[in-house]
């Protein structure tokens, strides 16, 4: 397991097949794929999932895979991907029996990597109150642990606050109703709890893309 300061990234284990201009195709099982979405189907926290993404290596935005589906000797099924440029995997028992081979193709002149994300399930926009972000980053530290196993509690670091991600890159910045002021630097912003305050909220200005746990340095 990684992490960075900014987000949590849990990498899955694949095959890697690298074309010419750094395109490359990744090939995964779908079970070792499922081992990682079961976590979604938890009562316990409903706010949150995990979801898979491409990262281009060099410049930490998100790729968006050119072509993603699935196979066996039988059959053969394209996968979606989403506008926030999710690899959507669908979550199924039988498919996890049947294990069928998980291909993407992510694009040319980029090189790109698979991370296993945890995020918020919806976007938020406007007034967040401490609490809703509170419970919130509570749910990402629960599946987090999750993920991380037995001996997570050991080595599994703390999760303090979230990163704000936004489609639109024009100016912008996150008003706290304590009067502290906060810029969207590139689309991203990250808010902690402690900033925020108890009782207190923040004004979103737009929908977010997509809200991830932040781990401090």
């Amino acid at each position: 397991m990684k992490h960075s300061k900014k987000l949590v990234s849990l990498t899955a284990l694949s095959l890697l097949v690298s074309f010419s201009s750094w395109g490359q195709q990744y090939v995964f099982t779908y079970s070792k794929l499922y081992s990682q979405l079961k976590h979604n189907v938890s009562k316990a926290n409903p706010d949150v999932k995990v979801a898979f993404f491409f990262t281009n290596k060099g410049t930490g935005k998100l790729c968006t895979p050119v072509k993603a589906w699935m196979e066996n000797q039988k059959h053969s099924e394209q996968l979606k991907i989403g506008v926030n440029k999710e690899l959507i995997v669908p979550l199924d028992s039988n498919l996890k029996e049947a294990n069928p081979l998980v291909f993407v193709d992510t694009p040319t002149g980029k090189q790109c990597d698979f991370s296993t994300t945890i995020m918020t399930r919806e976007q938020l926009s406007g007034t967040v109150t401490y609490s809703q972000l509170q419970n919130i980053v509570e749910q990402m530290q629960s599946v987090l642990n999750e993920l991380g196993g037995m001996f997570s509690s050991w080595f599994t670091p703390k999760i303090e606050g979230v990163t704000l991600e936004f489609s639109d890159k024009l100016p912008a910045e996150i008003e706290f109703s304590n009067g502290l002021v906060k810029p969207i630097t590139d689309g991203k912003v990250h808010i902690l709890l402690s900033d925020i305050g108890t009782g207190r909220s923040i004004i979103i200005p737009e929908q977010t893309s997509r809200i991830l746990p932040y781990i401090p340095k």
